[in-house]
C-alpha cells in the first residue's frame, strides 16, 4: 500500500486526527453496546471502567491532535514557519498524555 498523501507533515495531522476520530467512535458504540449491564455489577465492573478509561482517552486524544493541527496550521499560516520537527512531539503529547489524565479516577 502505497500512500502518496502521508509524505506531507499536514495529511499526515489530518490522518492522525481521521484515526482518533475513528477510535473515539468506537469507544463510544462500545459505551452504548454496555448501557443496560446494572443487573451484576460485579461482572462488568472492570468491562465498565476499561470503557471509561478508553472513552477519556480517547476524547482527550481526539482534542489534542485538533489543537496540534490547529497550531501547526496557524504557524504555518500566519507565522509563516514550517514546524516539520515538532511531528514527534505532536505525536508523543497526545498519545501520552491522555494516558496520564485518564489514569488519574482509577
Amino acid at each position: 500500500l502505497r500512500l502518496k498523501l502521508y509524505k506531507k507533515l499536514v495529511y499526515r495531522l489530518a490522518l492522525y486526527q481521521v484515526l482518533s476520530a475513528l477510535a473515539l467512535a468506537s469507544v463510544d458504540v462500545m459505551q452504548v453496546m454496555f448501557i443496560n449491564y446494572d443487573d451484576s455489577p460485579n461482572i462488568y465492573d472492570s468491562i465498565c471502567k476499561a470503557i471509561g478509561f478508553l472513552g477519556v482517552y480517547t476524547d482527550w486524544m481526539k482534542l489534542l491532535f485538533t489543537m496540534w493541527v490547529t497550531f501547526h496550521l496557524f504557524c504555518f499560516a500566519v507565522l509563516h514557519k514550517n514546524l516539520k520537527k515538532l511531528e514527534v512531539l505532536y505525536v508523543v503529547t497526545s498519545l501520552l498524555v491522555p494516558a496520564l489524565i485518564a489514569a488519574v479516577p482509577l
